[in-house]
C-alpha cells in the first residue's frame, strides 16, 4: 500500500486489493480511538451494480472484526445526483443513529461520492468518513476534490459543500467492471489536465487499457501534479470546456450524455484544427465521440443562452487560447461580454455539428 500525493489534508491511500484488506483496519486504528457501547457501526454507501460485484469483499473485513456493516444502496446516476437523495441517505444515516465514534464509507462513482460527501457534511452525527471511488474519474476528481456537488432538475452543480473525508482508499481491481459510457468520465477529466498542463498525459492516456495504467502509483500522482499545477497558476481554468458540456447534459436532463461524453465533446470544440487533428485518433481509440448527435446546434445554442442570461455580471470568464509574440499557443481567460462569449460558443458548435453549418 502506497501513500499518494493529492496535495490535500487527508490520508490518499493506493494499491490493489487495499480497500477490502485495510479500509477496516485504517478505521479502527485511526478514526475510532474509543467506542461506545454496543460497539462501532459502520455504513456503507453504495449503488446496486457497485455493491451487486463487490460488496462483500468490503463487508467481510468488517464481519471477522464482529462488525456488520448496514449497506444504503442509491441510484446516484446524473439524473438523480440531487438532494433528494442527499435526504434519503442522511435519513438512513439518522436510522441507524451513527455519531462520531461511527463510520461511513462512500463506495462506487462519482455520484455515490458526491451524494454521501454532501450527506455527510450536513449531517450532524459527525462518523469518520472513507471514500472508497470505483471509476477512474472519481479516482482522479470525486474522491479528492475540495467539494461535492449536486444538480437540481436539469440544472447542474446547483449546490455544493466542502469535503470532509478523513481517507481515500484507491484501488484498481475496481477498474474493469466500469461500463464503457461512464470510462469517458475518467478520460475527459485528464485529457483537459493534459490540454492545459501535461500534454504527456495525452499521450499515455492514448496506451491506456480497459483496467488500469501499470503503474497506477505514478500515474495518479501526475495527474494529481497537473491538477495542483492549474489550482496554483488560476483554479478559472480547472472550468476548461464547462460551458458547452454543462449545456449538453442540461438539455438532456442528464439522461443521454454522460458528464465525461459532453466534457471529452466540449473540449475537443474548444481546440484549434491542428490539435484536433492529434487528439482525434486517441478519442476514437477511448470510444470518445467528437460531434454532437440527438440534438441540434440550435437547442444548445439555446442552453447556453439561457445559461448566460441567469448571470448577473455583465461579462463571464472563459478559458481560451491565443498565440505570443513567438507563434506558440498559451491558454487564457478571457473576461468578456455575454454577446462575445455566445460569438465564441458558436464557433465551437460549428466544430462539434458541421453538418449543420454546410
Amino acid at each position: 500500500m502506497d501513500r499518494l500525493d493529492c496535495n490535500r489534508n487527508f490520508d490518499c491511500f493506493v494499491g490493489a486489493g487495499i480497500a477490502a484488506e485495510f479500509a477496516a483496519g485504517y478505521m479502527l486504528e485511526v478514526l475510532q480511538k474509543e467506542a461506545r457501547s454496543g460497539g462501532i457501526k459502520v455504513a456503507i454507501i453504495s449503488d446496486r451494480q457497485v455493491s451487486g460485484y463487490y460488496y462483500n469483499q468490503i463487508e467481510n473485513q468488517f464481519v471477522l472484526r464482529d462488525i456488520k456493516p448496514y449497506l444504503i444502496t442509491i441510484d446516484a446516476q446524473d439524473a438523480n445526483k440531487d438532494l433528494k437523495t442527499v435526504a434519503t441517505i442522511i435519513a438512513d444515516l439518522t436510522e441507524f443513529d451513527l455519531g462520531p465514534c461511527d463510520c461511513v464509507i462512500a463506495f462506487g462513482g462519482g455520484g455515490v461520492i458526491d451524494c454521501a460527501s454532501v450527506a455527510l457534511s450536513l449531517y450532524t452525527g459527525k462518523p469518520g468518513y472513507i471514500v472508497i471511488p470505483t471509476t477512474l474519474g472519481a479516482m482522479i476528481d470525486s474522491a479528492v476534490a475540495l467539494r461535492s456537488y449536486v444538480n437540481s432538475g436539469k440544472h447542474k452543480d446547483s449546490a455544493s459543500v466542502q469535503n470532509c473525508q478523513n481517507a481515500v482508499f484507491i484501488d484498481p481491481v475496481f477498474l474493469p467492471t466500469v461500463p464503457p459510457k461512464y470510462r469517458s468520465n475518467g478520460y475527459a477529466q485528464i485529457i483537459r489536465y493534459g490540454l492545459l498542463a501535461d500534454p504527456a498525459l495525452l499521450a499515455d492516456l492514448s496506451k491506456l487499457s480497459e483496467s488500469a495504467p501499470s503503474d497506477i502509483r505514478l500515474f495518479l500522482n501526475r495527474v494529481y501534479a497537473a491538477r495542483a499545477a492549474l489550482e496554483r497558476k488560476n483554479p478559472m481554468l480547472l472550468t476548461f470546456g464547462d460551458e458547452i458540456a454543462v449545456a449538453i447534459e442540461g438539455y438532456f436532463r442528464f439522461m443521454n450524455y454522460s458528464e465525461g461524453e459532453a466534457l471529452a465533446i466540449s473540449l475537443y470544440s474548444s481546440l484549434p484544427e491542428k490539435i484536433r487533428t492529434v487528439l482525434a485518433p486517441i478519442y476514437s481509440k477511448l470510444g470518445l465521440s467528437v460531434r454532437l448527435e440527438g440534438v441540434s446546434c440550435a437547442m444548445i445554442r439555446k442552453a447556453l443562452e439561457d445559461n448566460l442570461s441567469k448571470k448577473k455580471d455583465k461579462t463571464v470568464k472563459v478559458v481560451d487560447y491565443e498565440r505570443n509574440a513567438e507563434g506558440k499557443m498559451e491558454w487564457i481567460i478571457r473576461d468578456i461580454d455575454k454577446t462575445a462569449a455566445m460569438q465564441l460558443f458558436d464557433k465551437r458548435l460549428a466544430v462539434i455539428s458541421p453538418r449543420e453549418n454546410n
